[in-house]
């Protein structure tokens, strides 16, 4: 199936399941009508951005006004200020992620660029203002605060550094404030050193080296993002979990490596195998999709049949990056 139609077709899906309020139906049984328990505004945040990336593409009406409407849900019910007017964070349950806060500048970052509506790109400013406070002695950031007390807590994702860091540059791309840009690099240069991301192949950080590059050619950025995608290839346990979310994070990274200029001299070898990785990685996505657009958790147990917001998310932004990329191969 065409990639475009794949990545449209899924986020009408994911469309469809935004409510009158702005609340996803987060999370549910295929076939069932019964919404399951849970909700996690990050994966509100970052289902809004895969929406209006495929709006980008459509310019399909009921994309632009499902994300609307998520994102006036997602500042009603989560927008905070913590200590200071000019520091926002999205705060869920007395917790602040910085998670929350990235993800929900790429939402607002992303409808700002078809409205034009100023407030929203304030709001993401004070976000990522939020974040670079967060920054800590050893060049990372805290990744989650209680807001009540402001006590830090040792809780660590695999993801949120990777997400703050391309939230500032996607900010950045659209600001030209290179304080963003700056603040970006000066903790790259850290994480660089210790292959942060890499056994965790983190997509999250190819997304952000790929923006980076587009800024400033750094040869230790684009080694670090290599490393990551060798150790994609390198590694396929993932392919074993027979889950979706895990393949199409994977194909997302790839993806970011691949959009990498040629002129940054990455081995033709490598190109090739992450190539042919993304379509086989395709394939096997494709086996998780249903007829209305939805995608499946997967993994052969009890939760296999189960449709979350977060497994259209990853899988709309696969066949999308890989519809916008096929061109160039």
């Amino acid at each position: 199936m065409e990639p475009f139609a794949v990545a449209h077709e899924s986020a009408v899906c994911l469309a469809n399941l935004v409510q009158d309020d702005g609340r996803f139906r987060y999370r549910y049984r295929l076939g069932s009508s019964r919404e399951l328990d849970g909700y996690n505004v990050l994966r509100h945040a970052g289902a809004i951005w895969a929406l209006l990336d495929v709006y980008r593409e459509t310019e399909d009406p009921l994309l632009l006004k499902a994300g609307q409407r998520a994102i006036t849900y997602l500042l009603d019910a989560y927008l905070r200020f913590y200590r200071d007017y000019r520091y926002a964070c999205i705060c869920e349950e007395n917790k602040i992620k910085l998670g929350g806060n990235a993800l929900a500048i790429l939402a607002l970052v992303s409808l700002y660029e078809f409205t034009k509506e100023r407030f929203l790109l304030g709001l993401a400013e004070q976000l990522a203002s939020y974040m670079l406070a967060e920054r800590t002695t050893q060049g990372d950031f805290v990744h989650k605060r209680y807001f009540r007390s402001g006590k830090v807590s040792s809780f660590r994702s695999s993801y949120y550094t990777g997400e703050a860091l391309f939230a500032l540059v996607y900010l950045a791309d659209v600001t030209a404030d290179r304080q963003w840009l700056a603040a970006a690099e000066t903790i790259e240069d850290r994480l660089a050193a210790q292959n942060y991301g890499v056994a965790e192949q983190s997509h999250w950080m190819l997304y952000f080296l790929e923006a980076f590059a587009r800024h400033a050619f750094v040869p230790a950025y684009i080694d670090h993002a290599v490393r990551i995608g060798r150790h994609i290839l390198d590694h396929p346990d993932y392919l074993s979990w027979r889950r979706s979310t895990p393949v199409a994070c994977r194909t997302e990274g790839l993806l970011a490596l691949l959009r990498l200029p040629e002129t940054v001299g990455i081995d033709e070898d490598l190109r090739h195998n992450a190539w042919r990785q993304v379509r086989e990685n395709l394939e096997r996505q494709l086996s998780f999709r249903r007829e209305d657009g939805s995608f499946i958790r997967g993994g052969d147990d009890g939760r296999s049949e189960e449709v979350r917001i977060d497994y259209l998310q990853h899988n709309i932004s696969s066949f999308l990056h890989f519809g916008r990329l096929a061109g160039r191969w």
